[in-house]
């Protein structure tokens, strides 16, 4: 009797024994299995710099390590005021199934929990009360996307094969690859980034040379007059416009306009005014109606928060007259050699206000000596490390200071006066300046 009790205890020890062994066995066999995962997904993603095939591979082998349907990879920025903002999504499937997608709610979770998520009965998770799940989810696996304790995106897969449910271990090699892949994920989509800026910097290179050739290359010859004028863009394009041409032998048509905004949009509005103008000019050589039908266009064409502050006139080189129009931009100033100086005030909105808006005509005469001065607010605007502007008045006293010099010389030491101003920073806004002087 003894011996059989005896036996039965070596039996038994040997069986509690032999599990040891299996499950050790089958630890190893895991531990050798995510490693292999683990080393075929570093070289799969090691060499590739973009962010959709590598999201791909992440989830490809996600799914076909721990056996489920399909995955996706949701990248987020917390630095958003929508941090549940999705950038990317990338899905693989193993099936023919519809994809699914991350809910809201499990994406507010993980970025307040920021930890492993296993849900195996989605409806009956006490966690997700009131979530209406799709139909097609029965259970999920996700986890977070980490760099430096920031949340960067996550991996989520979806229904584990067979029916089954999520283990531990499955939990963890899903963690394992979130971890190892964020940092050659977060380097991608930096480098992506990286490209688009240096395309868009080559971009705004050639546009800025191109909106350049849009403006007068060279101060022109007009018998008896000097007619010069510059424009610095607060970026590296800008909405402001100046043009000078010929009508015919005695007369040249000189405008100045605004456009609202900066940058690129500014700069398109821009080149769009000068194809309008110089293509009505030669048909209709009055500044009025020139601001008219060029106001219906604009206000037609664009948005209704952009508009244009614009100046126009046409000189007649045989009476010396001066005829012009303006849509809502800054007065022009006329330098008298001996006593002052005068504004060329008149009324009218900027274009692309109001549609069939009516505009006004004058006509001045040019003296001997007289020069007229014509610019865009950001002569005045710019401002000094107090936030102080330039403004109209030190604006006045410097043209009176300068009003014997060459119209170039004047028309440089304003712009070189407002960016001192300016206390070199970049110019608050685009700067521009026409000068128009009648020979003594």
């Amino acid at each position: 009797m003894m011996s059989d009790i005896s036996q039965r205890d070596k039996v038994e020890e040997l069986k509690k024994e032999i599990k040891q062994l299996t499950d050790k066995n089958d630890r190893l066999r895991r531990a050798v299995d995510e490693l292999s995962t683990l080393n075929e997904l570093a070289l799969d993603i090691g060499g590739s710099v973009d962010s959709n095939e590598i999201m791909r591979t992440i989830i490809g082998r996600s799914i076909r390590s721990i056996g489920a349907e399909q995955g996706d990879i949701t990248l987020v920025d917390e630095d958003r005021q929508d941090t549940a903002k999705t950038l990317v999504r990338s899905m693989v499937s193993s099936k023919s199934h519809s994809a699914v997608h991350l809910n809201r709610n499990l994406l507010g979770w993980m970025q307040i929990n920021k930890k492993p998520l296993t849900v195996n009965d989605p409806k009956e998770d006490s966690r997700f009360q009131n979530v209406e799940w799709e139909e097609s989810i029965h259970s999920l696996l996700s986890a977070p996307l980490m760099i430096r304790s920031k949340l960067i995106g996550i991996l989520t897969i979806y229904n584990k094969s067979e029916g089954e449910a999520f283990t531990d271990q499955d939990r963890r090699l899903l963690s394992i690859i979130a971890t190892q892949s964020a940092q050659v994920l977060e380097n991608a989509r930096l480098h992506e980034e990286e490209e688009a800026l240096k395309k868009m910097r080559h971009e705004v290179e050639l546009a800025a040379k191109i909106q350049q050739k849009l403006l007068p290359d060279e101060e022109p010859q007009v018998e008896g007059y000097e007619l010069c004028g510059r424009n610095i863009t607060a970026r590296s394009v800008g909405g402001d416009y100046y043009d000078f041409f010929p009508l015919d032998d005695q007369k040249w048509v000189i405008c100045l306009g605004d456009v609202s905004g900066k940058g690129m949009p500014a700069s398109l509005l821009m080149s769009n005014l000068q194809a309008m103008l110089r293509g009505q000019v030669l048909y209709q050589p009055s500044p009025a109606d020139l601001l008219k039908n060029a106001n219906r266009q604009f206000f037609q064409s664009t948005d209704a928060e952009k508009f244009v502050t614009f100046f126009l006139g046409i000189l007649d080189t045989s009476s010396h007259t001066f005829r012009y129009s303006s849509g809502g931009h800054e007065y022009p100033f006329v330098l008298h050699p001996d006593d002052g100086f005068s504004r060329l005030k008149s009324g009218g909105l900027p274009l692309g206000v109001m549609d069939n808006q009516e505009y006004e005509e004058y006509t001045v005469t040019l003296n001997h000596g007289e020069k007229l001065v014509i610019f865009s607010d950001g002569i005045i605007d710019s401002r000094n490390e107090q936030d102080d502007r330039f403004g109209e008045e030190k604006l006045q006293r410097l043209l009176m200071n300068e009003k014997d010099k060459s119209g170039n010389e004047l028309m440089n030491n304003i712009f070189d006066a407002s960016l001192e101003h300016n206390a070199n920073q970049e110019p608050f806004d685009d700067m521009t300046m026409v000068v128009l002087s009648r020979n003594p």
